[in-house]
C-alpha cells in the first residue's frame, strides 16, 4: 500500500490588476468600538460575486481592491458570530476608507438538538441545526485555504512514514525527515480527480490513499455527492458528519468534522474509506486532521495521518491484515513573510495587540510589552502588533510598558496573566495603562476611596533633568481632615519608591514633608477633590525655597501630573 504524495508544487498565477480601486476601512465592535481582528472582510460587485478577500489586522484594519468602477457590498465573516454585511457603495477614485461597526452577536452551538439532525441531509440548507454548524465549519476551511493561497506563512514539516501492528496501536518502524520552507503543510489532489477516480485508486505496486483538504469539502461537487448530519461528541464537541451518496460505487469518504460547541472553532477530521475491499481483513483504513487558529485569524493543518491496511496472501489465497502503513506530518515550526517565527512545536508562542488606553485604536507610538521577571520582550507595530517567541511553557504576567511611563521611572502594572503552552500559540489583547492605574496600584491598588485623586510631581531642571534630593514640603487647611498616605514615592521598575511623608503641622495647615529620589519624583495618595496644595520646594541644606506652587486638585481626573522646574542657578542637587 502507497499513500500518495499531499504535497503539490505548482506555478504561482499572479492576477494582473487593471483599474483596481482600493477599499480600506476597520471593523469595531458596535457599542465598545474595539478593533476586531483576524475577521474575513470579502468584498462582493452587484452581481455578488466575490471579487476580493482579506484577514482584518491587529487592528482591525484592512485593504480589499474593486476590480473597476461600480456597486459593492462587504461581509464581514468572524467563527462563533453572525456575519454582517455593508450596503452597496461605489468606490472613489483613488480609494476609500470605510468604518464599518458589526454586532456581537455570538453563535452558539451548545445545546442543540442532534436528535433532530441524525438523518443525513443532502442539502445543509434544509436543517437548521446542521447548517448552523456547517457554516461555522465552513468559515474555518475557507480561512484554511486562503492562508494557504496568499502564501502567508511558511512551513517546517516532520514527514513521517509508519509501519504499525495489525491493530494500528503500536509502531513497528518509523522514518521521520524535515521538510522545509513549505508554502503549505498539506494539500490534497483536485476534486474532480477524487470524485472520478476515488479517493482511493489501485497501483501496480499497491493503493494509493488520497485525503481530503479544506478546499475538498468547500467545492460544489463534494457539497452535491455528500450527505451531512449531526453527532455528540466528548468535551464539549459536536461532529458534522458526512457520507457518499447511496449511488457512489467509487472509493469513498465518510466521517465527522469536530467543532467546539463553546468557541464554534473547527478542531478535527477524522475520516473512513468506504466502497473498496469488501473483506473484513481491511479493517478500518482512514486517517486525521487537526486544525490550528492563528491569532490573526489564519487556519492551519497543525498534523494530518492517514492510513491504509498491510495486506498478504495466505493460504489458498486468503487476504490477511499483518498491519498498516501511515504517512502523515506535524507542524514543527512557522514563520511568517518577514521570517519571524510564529510557532515552535518545542516552545510556546504570546501574539496579541496593544491597544491605546479607551481601546479605540493602537498606542500613538510603540509600546514594550515584557514578560515578568524575564527576558522576553517586543516592542508593538504600527498596528499595534506584536509577537513573542520562545517563551517557555506555564502562565505568564504581560506588563505594558508606555514611553512615557519609561521615562519617568514608572512601574507598569500587570496587565494580563497568559497561559502558554509547548506548540501553541497564545492570543492576549493588552492596552497601555493609563497614569492613574500605575499611581493606584503604588497608592494600595484600585478601588481607591471615592472622591479623591492622587497626585505626582516632578522636579526638574530647566533642561529637563530629573532632581535628586530635594526636600519638597506639601501643606493644606488642617480643618479638610485630610491625612496623607505614608506612601511619597511611584514605584519603579526595581520595586517601591523608598520614600516616605514627614507629617507635621504649621499653625492651621497640615505639612508633609519628603525627599525627592534620583527620578525627581513625588507623590500624594488620595487627595480630596477641591483640596488646595502648596507646594514649595527647596535645594540640600537650604531653607529659603526656590520654587513654589498653589495647585488645587478638582474633581472629574483620574490623576494630577504636574512638573516643577527649578530656577538656573539653584544649588545643585546632593549627588
Amino acid at each position: 500500500m502507497r499513500i500518495a504524495p499531499l504535497f503539490l508544487i505548482a506555478a504561482a498565477v499572479v492576477p494582473i490588476r487593471g483599474t483596481a480601486q482600493p477599499v480600506s476601512g476597520i471593523v469595531l465592535e458596535e457599542g465598545s468600538g474595539k478593533a476586531v481582528p483576524g475577521a474575513m472582510v470579502l468584498l462582493y460587485d452587484s452581481a455578488d460575486t466575490r471579487v476580493d478577500r482579506t484577514l482584518t489586522n491587529a487592528a482591525g484594519r484592512f485593504i480589499v481592491q474593486a476590480g473597476a468602477p461600480g456597486s459593492y457590498r462587504i461581509t464581514v465573516q468572524r467563527i462563533g458570530y453572525v456575519d454582517w454585511s455593508t450596503g452597496h457603495f461605489r468606490p472613489e477614485a483613488g480609494g476609500m476608507f470605510l468604518t464599518i461597526a458589526v454586532p456581537f452577536e455570538a453563535i452558539s452551538l451548545e445545546g442543540l438538538d442532534v436528535s433532530g439532525a441524525r438523518r443525513c441531509e443532502t442539502n445543509l440548507e434544509e436543517g437548521a441545526a446542521t447548517a448552523r454548524v456547517w457554516e461555522e465549519a465552513r468559515k474555518a476551511l475557507a480561512a484554511e485555504v486562503y492562508t494557504r493561497e496568499r502564501g502567508l506563512y511558511r512551513y517546517t514539516l516532520l514527514r513521517y512514514r509508519r509501519q504499525l501492528d495489525r491493530n494500528a496501536r503500536k509502531i513497528l518502524d518509523e522514518k521521520v525527515e524535515a521538510w522545509e520552507h513549505l508554502r503549505e503543510p498539506y494539500v490534497s489532489h483536485p476534486i474532480e480527480r477524487l470524485l472520478t477516480w476515488g479517493f482511493v485508486e489501485p497501483s501496480h505496486e499497491d493503493n494509493m490513499y488520497y485525503a481530503p483538504d479544506a478546499g475538498t469539502f468547500l467545492s460544489e461537487a463534494f457539497l452535491e455527492t455528500h450527505c451531512f448530519g449531526l453527532r455528540e461528541g466528548e468535551g464539549g464537541r459536536i461532529g458534522l458528519t458526512f457520507e457518499p451518496l447511496p449511488d457512489r460505487k467509487v472509493a469513498e469518504i465518510k466521517g465527522v468534522l469536530w467543532l467546539n460547541a463553546a468557541t464554534s472553532e473547527l478542531e478535527q477530521l477524522e475520516f473512513l474509506y468506504q466502497n473498496i475491499l469488501q473483506h473484513r481483513e481491511v479493517g478500518k483504513p482512514g486517517g486525521e486532521v487537526s486544525f490550528t487558529r492563528l491569532p490573526n485569524g489564519a487556519w492551519i493543518v497543525r498534523e494530518w495521518a492517514v492510513r491504509g491496511p498491510k495486506l498478504e496472501q495466505v493460504i489458498r489465497g486468503r487476504l490477511r491484515r499483518v498491519g498498516y502503513t501511515e504517512e502523515g506530518g506535524i507542524t514543527w515550526a512557522i514563520t511568517d513573510a518577514d521570517g519571524k517565527t510564529i510557532l515552535h512545536a518545542e516552545s510556546a508562542t504570546i501574539q496579541g495587540v496593544v491597544t491605546d488606553s479607551v481601546r479605540t485604536g493602537p498606542p500613538a507610538g510603540p509600546v514594550v510589552v515584557e514578560v515578568r521577571e524575564t527576558d522576553f520582550r517586543a516592542v508593538t507595530e504600527e498596528d499595534g502588533s506584536f509577537l513573542l517567541t520562545g517563551v517557555e511553557e506555564g502562565v505568564h504576567l504581560l506588563t505594558v510598558q508606555h514611553p512615557l511611563l519609561s521615562e519617568w521611572g514608572l512601574a507598569s502594572p500587570a496587565m494580563l496573566a497568559a497561559e502558554a503552552g509547548s506548540g501553541q500559540v497564545t492570543y492576549v489583547r493588552l492596552r497601555v495603562p493609563t497614569v492613574t492605574e500605575v499611581l493606584d496600584a503604588t497608592c494600595g491598588g484600585a478601588p481607591r476611596p471615592g472622591e479623591t485623586t492622587a497626585f505626582l510631581g516632578r522636579i526638574t531642571s530647566p533642561g529637563g533633568a530629573a532632581r535628586q534630593g530635594m526636600t519638597v514640603t506639601a501643606s493644606w487647611a488642617l480643618a479638610s481632615g485630610y491625612t496623607v498616605p505614608s506612601i511619597a514615592a511611584p514605584a519603579g521598575p526595581e520595586g517601591t519608591g523608598g520614600r516616605d511623608w514627614t507629617i507635621g503641622r504649621d499653625g492651621a495647615s497640615a505639612t508633609a514633608t519628603t525627599t525627592t529620589d534620583r527620578r525627581g519624583l513625588f507623590l500624594l495618595c488620595d487627595v480630596p477633590h477641591g483640596l488646595d496644595l502648596l507646594l514649595t520646594v527647596r535645594s540640600p541644606g537650604r531653607t529659603e525655597p526656590v520654587a513654589a506652587e498653589s495647585v488645587t486638585v478638582n474633581a472629574g481626573v483620574g490623576a494630577v501630573v504636574e512638573e516643577l522646574v527649578i530656577p538656573a542657578g539653584s544649588e545643585e542637587q546632593e549627588p
